[in-house]
């Protein structure tokens, strides 16, 4: 009883805070760019200022903030202060700024001008030489060939590419540094598996690939195709990543790395294994391909779980592993996508949703939104799926009753839009 007690007087003390925080909520969803401003302004006053220069501040912008009081500006001053990246950005043309894309493009003209003075200069070479061609073609046919053979361009290109990932890093500029890295990444992939299968053309390498993941490559082959290819170009991404400072690298490193731990000869020998984990009841109409990408899923679950027990956090490779993951789990749990019998589908819903809800909570106790908002939308991606595939199982038609279908379906969300709105404390999943 004295339990009860208790959680029943821990409830009621957090409810006034709770509805306290949804109406900051609404309030800082509401400001403009001006009261922003001011508010984080008035945020930086409080904290380095004497309180007078700050009430002095608050007096003189009051009419801007409209109906908040001193007590709400504090606290969203306090949020704003806490929670914002400043960023350089041109609010109007300078005289510095202008000189400074005089000198970019003064850099592109520079190189634009080199090309165009090659091609000229080949030109009247023609023109004015006409045995010219006849005399380099009869001596240096031999080194051209040798030079612009399938097999010598490819080893050119991947060293091209290794110079574009080692010193893109140093260029200034952000467009042509992330052109030239990127560029670069493509090159070294595509030409390790050109190397490495010994077909020289996109075309051919594309379709060995392809059969890697099937069963018409044995697992050392399937390692020597996909993942080590794979594995090494996610390791020239990290190493951009500890010398580059841009912010979409560590979003990028997850992919080559997964693709390369898929076609692991340990993990292709178990993949049988791996399966049951999703798929833990027999069912004879169970296709090959289903179980490989399950095994897929499973792979990348167990790599998610130690993503989140690292010590240091890799909160980018983690996100994008959780989006991979939500729409893999939601798309094999349909009926129609993947037929694993009903105890399976029912196996799958259970994996699917306890997933989702373990990424609401990772996302909530790593402070990571985007994590929290990929859960949520995934759960919400869930219940809409299963609006339209449960009747179907249970003996229902959707023919000719389609557009009745999207009216409910627009009823649901509309639900659940005014339960968030009326409840914000429920999807509130963040310590105060």
């Amino acid at each position: 009883m004295r339990t009860i007690k208790i959680f029943l007087f821990l409830l009621t003390f957090a409810l006034p805070a709770s509805a306290t925080d949804a109406t900051l909520a609404k309030i800082l969803a509401s400001l403009n760019a001006e009261q922003r401003t001011l508010l984080y302004q008035y945020g930086t006053l409080n904290t380095w200022a004497t309180p007078a220069e700050a009430d002095s501040f608050w007096r003189a912008h009051q009419p801007a903030l409209g109906a908040i009081t001193p007590e709400q500006g504090k606290v969203l001053a306090t949020e704003l202060l806490n929670n914002t990246t400043l960023t350089y950005t041109i609010k109007k043309p300078s005289r510095l700024q202008a000189l400074r894309g005089v000198f970019t493009a003064s850099r592109l003209l520079l190189g634009l001008a080199a090309l165009v003075a090659a091609f000229a200069v080949v030109q009247l070479i023609g023109r004015y030489l006409p045995g010219a061609w006849q005399w380099l073609r009869r001596h240096f046919y031999p080194l051209f060939r040798r030079l612009f053979s399938p097999k010598m361009l490819s080893w050119e290109l991947l060293a091209a590419a290794l110079a574009g990932v080692y010193f893109g890093p140093l260029i200034p500029d952000l467009v042509i540094r992330t052109i030239v890295i990127h560029a670069g990444l493509v090159l070294l992939w595509t030409q390790l598996t050109a190397i490495l299968t010994r077909r020289y053309f996109a075309k051919e390498y594309t379709h060995i690939i392809l059969q890697s993941f099937d069963d018409y490559n044995t697992p050392l082959q399937a390692f020597l195709y996909v993942s080590l290819p794979a594995l090494l170009t996610s390791a020239a991404v990290w190493w951009v990543m500890q010398v580059c400072p841009d912010a979409w690298y560590p979003y990028e490193v997850i992919v080559p790395a997964m693709v390369g731990v898929f076609t692991l000869p340990p993990l292709r020998n178990m993949e049988k294994a791996l399966s049951r984990l999703l798929f833990p009841f027999s069912y004879e109409r169970l296709r090959a391909k289903d179980q490989r990408a399950a095994t897929y899923v499973v792979i990348s679950l167990v790599v998610w779980a130690v993503l989140l027990m690292l010590p240091v956090l890799l909160p980018e490779a983690l996100l994008v592993l959780s989006i991979f993951l939500a729409g893999a789990l939601l798309l094999i749990s349909i009926a129609d996508v993947i037929h694993s019998g009903g105890k399976n589908y029912i196996w799958l819903q259970l994996v699917t949703l306890g997933f989702l809800f373990a990424v609401i909570i990772a996302g909530s106790q790593l402070g990571l939104l985007l994590l929290t908002w990929t859960g949520m939308g995934g759960l919400l991606l869930y219940v809409l799926i299963k609006y339209w595939e449960l009747p179907v199982m249970l003996g229902w038609s959707w023919k000719n009753k389609k557009a009745w279908g999207a009216l409910g379906m627009a009823l649901l969300i509309w639900g659940i839009a005014v339960l968030i709105r009326s409840r914000p404390e429920w999807f509130t999943f963040f310590p105060g």
